[in-house]
């Protein structure tokens, strides 16, 4: 199997695993009884369709979806894929396949309005007997770990930005319980047949609501349009902007490469900027 180069390259410090790759695909085939098509070109996880189900194999060091088929499972179909079938130890999911799968992005519909829709059904209440990280513990690493990356980099961008960040995550809410993702846009919301939208690859926390702003913000055309949608559903409009330049930064750091990535930080400082 041809690995797609986009693959190849953001996976390119993890040697071992894109050699095993085609081994561990071939396994997982033989297991789940798969006829396999060309992998999906994205860079994240190797995605590779196979008739009425997706293949997905995640690398050992993407941690941020070490829970992904946990959170499918809690889901069980309601408004996001089914989890068809898990093999933690070749970390591969095979999950519902999306016809015809557009984006909506894509779809030339209103975006609030599907993920206005959407978010009631998922962000459940989880109990203490859950197997995911704590947007808490995140944010305690986070706050640890950026202000020396920012010192490392030369002091790369504006320290205000960071003080912020820091704000919000020294005052993350221990005791919310909500069942978030971090990766919630309109590139992963998927037109299907079995319900009219259903999102995939989720990045699974488990913590304050408002931490599902963070990629809807990032990925907006007007960052205040969409805090506006956000409050109507419910949101603390300031912790949605909190969390939207928080955890941006955050995933503005690339820990493998050691630099700050310019395109994210300048969607942080959007955020940052709007009101």
């Amino acid at each position: 199997m041809r690995l797609p180069a986009a693959l190849a390259e953001e996976w390119s410090h993890e040697p071992d695993w894109l050699e095993a790759l085609p081994r561990l695909v071939a396994e997982c085939a033989d297991m789940w009884n798969l006829e396999l098509e060309s992998p999906v070109d994205t860079p994240t996880s190797l995605v590779v369709p196979a008739g009425s189900a997706v293949l997905k194999l995640n690398a050992p060091s993407h941690f941020e979806a070490e829970h992904e088929g946990d959170a499918l499972d809690r889901w069980d179909g309601r408004g996001a894929v089914r989890l068809l079938a898990r093999d933690d130890e070749r970390r591969a999911l095979l999950i519902e396949r999306c016809v015809p799968g557009t984006r909506l992005w894509d779809a030339g519909v209103d975006e609030t309005s599907v993920v206005s829709g959407l978010l009631p059904r998922l962000q459940l209440e989880v109990g203490d007997a859950q197997p995911f990280r704590l947007l808490a513990d995140e944010a305690e690493r986070w706050a640890d770990e950026l202000p020396r990356a920012y010192e490392e980099a030369g002091e790369p961008f504006e320290g205000p930005l960071l003080d912020f960040a820091l704000d919000v995550y020294r005052s993350a809410d221990r005791s919310a319980t909500h069942l978030v993702n971090q990766d919630l846009h309109g590139g992963n919301i998927l037109r299907a047949q079995r319900e009219p939208w259903l999102v995939i690859d989720p990045k699974p926390l488990v913590g304050e609501r408002e931490l599902e702003s963070s990629a809807l913000l990032r990925n907006a055309d007007s960052v205040e349009w969409w805090l506006d949608v956000l409050e109507d559903v419910g949101f603390d409009r300031e912790r949605a902007r909190g969390w939207g330049v928080a955890h941006n930064l955050a995933w503005s750091w690339d820990e493998n490469r050691r630099v700050w990535s310019t395109g994210p930080l300048e969607e942080t400082r959007r955020i940052f900027r709007a009101r």
